[in-house]
């Protein structure tokens, strides 16, 4: 949020801002939605967008992986031992202690640390999935209300739109992610 401009400080040198027309990470087109201020890379298999929703997914208020951040994170794409946060619960100790700066105590704790948070629960699942227009509060009345991932595939925009402080889009948002 910009609160306010320093003109005074200005020294002459200033270039104008001109937002991006594709990605710096993979160079496909970015979009911006008319109700919102965020441009967006199009590309659903743009590793920036791989690596921040893994990053999400393991942060604190998410699933609390804890030892697993961006650094981990590129290091684990990049040696091909994760493309999606579903494979970081298919690593074996291993194979994360082979890699650089990695050993057999640091492997292990960060198995453990994925072993742990198979019981987070479901409102933080769902806010570790990073669903559009879902935070943690939206997450846990998703939670309440269906009880199981399983039922969340199942249920309808009109059922979403029932849930107290979701509107349509939010409903939407949910209804979309699920169905894909």
């Amino acid at each position: 949020e910009v609160v306010c401009a320093h003109p005074e400080k200005r020294t002459g040198n200033e270039k104008p801002f001109h937002m991006p027309s594709h990605c710096p990470s993979c160079g496909e087109p970015v979009v911006r939605d008319e109700e919102e201020a965020a441009y967006r890379c199009t590309n659903s298999d743009c590793p920036a967008q791989r690596s921040r929703a893994i990053e999400h997914f393991a942060s604190k208020n998410a699933m609390d992986i804890e030892g697993l951040g961006p650094q981990l994170v590129e290091a684990l794409l990049g040696a091909g031992l994760i493309r999606s946060a579903a494979d970081l619960y298919t690593l074996k100790a291993q194979d994360i202690a082979q890699m650089e700066r990695m050993g057999d105590k640091s492997a292990a704790n960060l198995i453990a640390a994925i072993e742990k948070s198979k019981t987070a629960g479901l409102e933080r699942l769902i806010f570790a999935l990073g669903i559009r227009n879902i935070g943690q509060v939206a997450a846990n009345a998703l939670a309440k209300r269906y009880k199981t991932l399983a039922a969340c595939f199942d249920a309808t925009v009109e059922e979403l739109c029932e849930i107290e402080d979701f509107g349509e889009i939010t409903a939407e948002s949910v209804y979309d992610f699920f169905s894909h």
